[in-house]
């Protein structure tokens, strides 16, 4: 009898202990979602706001990139130990269903705390298109000099820069008339090609130095293609909403040839000579588009590899990583292209921008704590990691070049882009390069390339808004 009751006596104690772990170990696990500006994951007695420093990270499940923050925090920590560090990533802050869903949600929360002016992260993840649509939201374009600090005047910050990116490229633009972060992060657009499409229309398809002439025989054979087969393929596809545009401005740019205004008549006949190109191309019905796509939101769309039924797709770098994960065997089948230019000519810029990722709240509870992370960050040391990781461009001093890298097929790429433009890698505001004006002109390219408009016609239609 007082076996039993000292074997029952064990078993109770035993599952108290079990229940006890459980209770510690699940509190350890649960995942914060909370905005609060009081909540943090790090529970200390000894935490004030001076010394808690809560950084929302980027690049969460794209690889070495967030290998790269990760990094950062855990250096900046071991130097800075007054400060405890609280990372975490909009994956584990937010309830979502998919990529597009967490953007716009991403942007809805930072325009509440805008209007609120609170702010539960002292470093927050903001590049230039969440700016761009919290600005909508909240009815201002400046907010960021309202609400951010600005480092464009720090001795260090622009030191850490490559020299005359400020100048080339009006970063200030996209963030309100400030620089509220290091550029670390470069954005390349490139012309991707599908291996197998090419194989079952007949062609090969010019990697680097791709003439508009090229770019024609290309639209030719699908065409021809298309006509005599019933399973037909996509020319080019439509999925990213600034194709066109990338696709106009290279050409454009390539036979204006200069990185700055000179003349009304060079750019209009720039501007003459590729709405020719886009009428030429229109007849070979390069944007009919013979994937299913149309009934998805475009965020959605966008990203949905069409590897066997689309010849070329126009798209940024960033999507490489999110198509490994999504279709790695489609992604082994695209080639990346040069964006082509007009045959003996180069332009002095590629399709692309950089921009800011990770800025400082003004009224955050330790912006002074945030300061110090965007200057630690602000280093050649963050670039060459970039520059590795990424295998994009960044708008920081580097000692990396391409060069130093293997010879896979987006390396030579890059170290080809490198050669040929330098650092000028730029979403081209065509009507400053050309009409030396901020007003809006509507230059209806995709019109032309469509079908609906001829090139005389819309090159009359430009002259009206000019003169």
């Amino acid at each position: 009898m007082c076996f039993k009751r000292y074997q029952m006596v064990r078993l109770t104690l035993f599952f108290i202990v079990i229940l006890i772990l459980t209770g510690i170990l699940g509190c350890g696990r649960k995942e914060n979602t909370s905005l609060d500006p009081t909540t943090t994951n790090v529970k200390s007695a000894a935490i004030t706001d001076n010394s808690l420093l809560r950084i929302m990270g980027h690049w969460y499940g794209e690889g070495k990139k967030e290998l790269l923050v990760r990094q950062a925090v855990r250096e900046f920590s071991f130097l800075n130990q007054d400060l405890v560090i609280d990372l975490q990533f909009p994956h584990h802050i937010f309830k979502f269903n998919d990529e597009a869903e967490l953007y716009f949600i991403e942007c809805d929360s930072i325009a509440q705390m805008v209007r609120q002016n609170k702010w539960p992260f002292d470093v927050l993840f903001c590049d230039k298109e969440r700016y761009r649509l919290v600005g909508e939201k909240v009815n201002d374009k400046e907010w960021g000099k309202k609400y951010l600090v600005d480092f464009s005047k720090e001795p260090w910050f622009l030191e850490a820069h490559k020299a005359g990116l400020f100048e080339t490229i009006p970063l200030a633009e996209d963030y309100g008339g400030i620089i509220p972060g290091p550029i670390i992060e470069g954005i390349t657009h490139i012309l991707f090609v599908s291996e197998e499409v090419e194989k079952k229309v007949g062609l090969k398809v010019k990697d680097l130095d791709m003439t508009f002439d090229d770019f024609l025989s290309y639209a030719k054979a699908v065409d021809e293609y298309n006509r005599t087969h019933s399973e037909k393929v996509t020319f080019f596809s439509k999925q990213y909403q600034y194709a066109i545009d990338n696709l106009f401005k290279q050409l454009v740019t390539s036979y204006y040839g200069k990185s700055h205004f000179s003349s009304i008549q060079e750019s209009l006949a720039a501007m003459e000579q590729t709405y020719r190109a886009f009428e030429e191309l229109s007849r070979y019905h390069v944007l009919d588009q013979h994937m299913e796509y149309s009934h998805l939101a475009y965020d959605i769309a966008q990203r949905i590899l069409f590897d066997k039924q689309c010849l070329f797709n126009l798209q940024p770098t960033w999507l490489i990583l999110l198509w490994n994960k999504s279709n790695p065997e489609g992604l082994k089948k695209l080639r990346p292209c040069e964006i082509p230019s007009f045959a003996g000519k180069v332009s002095p810029f590629y399709s692309g921008f950089f921009q800011v990722i990770f800025v400082v709240p003004k009224n955050a509870h330790n912006p002074e704590g945030g300061k110090r992370f965007i200057r630690y960050i602000t280093s050649t040391e963050t670039a060459d990691r970039w520059v590795k990781y990424a295998k994009c461009p960044t708008g920081m001093k580097n000692t990396i070049s391409y060069t130093d890298f293997g010879q896979d097929m987006y390396e030579k790429f890059f170290q080809h882009l490198q050669k040929k433009y330098g650092n000028n890698q730029v979403d081209v505001r065509l009507n400053e390069l050309l009409f030396n004006t901020r007003k809006t002109l509507n230059f209806r390219y995709a019109d032309v390339l469509e079908g609906r408009l001829s090139a005389a016609e819309a090159l009359a239609q430009l002259k009206r808004q000019i003169y």
